[in-house]
């Protein structure tokens, strides 16, 4: 979303990548694995254990190191920005020799994860690990100029290791999509998109479909849609309510796709981990949709959906079909025009940017 938005305020971009979109100038770095494995984690064996502790601050690094000589070679024009996103926190080793290389540009993080709190990789949860690492992060953080996180929490962690560099909150942001997926008219259905376990490890499909399954067993038109990457075991875990088309794995789908389908359904599910103080950034793309969201789980971040005290099986059973939010309820979120627009005012406040005749 970042390159959208710089290149709709006339930004010329280069792009390094695993894979690139047609319209995107840059170069796509092949990566192992660019996607996570749907499979069942395996058991560690010596050679994963060594990746682990010889790989600093992850083993995507080894891709990282090959990216950032690449985009020294190939970039067509001296840049005034150097920016890198998270995760993985590796990427931002890039940083330093890239700013090294291009002394007269600026370097921004788009930092979307924590690094150390609630760390999403199991290695970095042992205690010996994240008292090196912490100490690690300050020296990969040294040259940063700007740091852009998506929540205040990700933020005050990345100015505890570079407190020099200018830090400010930007929530999650996309295109307006104005396109509406046409469900069934028979049919109230619930739409989930993004992952579950697969993008937060602390997070559990179970407790969204237990709840749906003892409901829509009374409740034959109910429908619930899961968009987005399963892990085997989830897809099991699908299967065995024995629900058939009641619940339907979408799999992956194109942004635009993805949000028509939030746009057209009766409500979205959203669930969380129970140790997480806030929701998770599908909730930027929720609230501009116009439709009620229906919060499963527990924890905390509960508390930040909406004042709707009822349970998450009480607001089901009340779900009518073509539901929607009164406008004063409905978020739309900044647009990339707009997040990238004031962030590129901010890093270069004398360049006049965006004067007007």
């Amino acid at each position: 979303m970042w390159v959208k938005g710089f290149q709709s305020v006339g930004a010329d971009v280069f792009v390094v990548a695993p894979e690139l979109p047609d319209d995107v100038v840059g170069i796509a770095v092949e990566h192992p694995n660019p996607d996570p494995t749907t499979a069942l984690p395996r058991s560690k064996g010596l050679r994963d254990i060594a990746r682990e502790w010889l790989l600093w601050p992850d083993p995507d690094v080894r891709w990282v190191q090959r990216a950032w000589r690449l985009a020294i070679e190939t970039c067509p024009f001296q840049p005034d920005l150097i920016f890198t996103t998270s995760p993985p926190e590796s990427i931002h080793v890039s940083g330093a020799p890239l700013k090294a290389h291009w002394p007269s540009a600026k370097w921004a993080i788009d930092a979307r994860d924590h690094w150390l709190i609630r760390a999403f990789r199991p290695e970095r949860r042992k205690p010996v690990r994240r008292m090196l690492e912490s100490r690690i992060a300050p020296r990969i953080l040294r040259e940063v100029d700007a740091v852009f996180a998506v929540n205040e929490a990700i933020s005050e962690e990345y100015r505890s290791f570079q407190p020099n560099a200018l830090h400010a909150v930007v929530p999650h942001f996309l295109h307006a999509v104005k396109q509406v997926h046409a469900f069934p008219d028979d049919t109230i259905d619930i739409v989930h998109t993004g992952s579950f376990i697969l993008s937060d490890p602390d997070v559990r499909i179970d407790p969204l479909l237990d709840i749906f399954a003892d409901i829509a067993r009374e409740s034959p038109q109910l429908v619930l849609h899961l968009v987005g990457r399963l892990r085997d075991d989830e897809t099991a875990r699908v299967e065995g309510f024995g629900l058939g088309d009641q619940v339907r794995i979408h799999g992956t789908v194109p942004l635009e796709q993805s949000l028509a389908m939030q746009r057209g359904a009766d409500a979205l599910a959203v669930i969380a981990a129970p140790n997480s103080a806030v929701p998770p950034g599908k909730m930027a793309e929720y609230r501009g949709s116009g439709r009620p969201v229906i919060p499963f789980g527990s924890g905390a971040w509960l508390g930040k959906i909406d004042d709707d005290t009822r349970t998450a099986g009480e607001r089901l059973r009340a779900l009518t079909r073509g539901e929607t939010l009164a406008v004063h309820d409905q978020i739309a979120p900044a647009t990339p025009e707009e997040i990238a627009g004031r962030a590129l005012q901010t890093l270069f406040p004398d360049a006049g940017l965006f004067d007007r005749d």
